[in-house]
């Protein structure tokens, strides 16, 4: 299952955002954007990755994934970049 099954075709609430934070599988979870009906953009971090959500008309997409390694910064970096590709996205 990927992570754009397990989003409702809507914006998120905080609510919803806040349950990927309790998650076993999601380290992170930080909205980027937030509409008048929800949470429109997000960045959520694993382990691994760091991907960089957008909600549009057509609903959720996948704007930015960074792959993670060993080191340090790589996920302060990683979401960084997925926040700027998610603020692009939704401009």
């Amino acid at each position: 299952m990927s992570v754009l099954d397990s989003l409702p075709d809507r914006p998120i609430t905080d609510a919803e955002l806040a349950s990927f934070n309790r998650s076993d599988a999601i380290e992170i979870a930080v909205e980027v954007d937030e509409f008048d009906d929800g949470v429109g953009g997000v960045i959520i971090a694993t382990e691994d990755w760091v991907k960089g959500l957008a909600h549009e008309d057509a609903g959720w997409r996948v704007v930015a994934t960074v792959s993670l390694g060993d080191g340090e910064n790589e996920r302060y970096e990683g979401m960084r970049a997925c926040e700027s590709a998610v603020r692009e996205a939704l401009d």
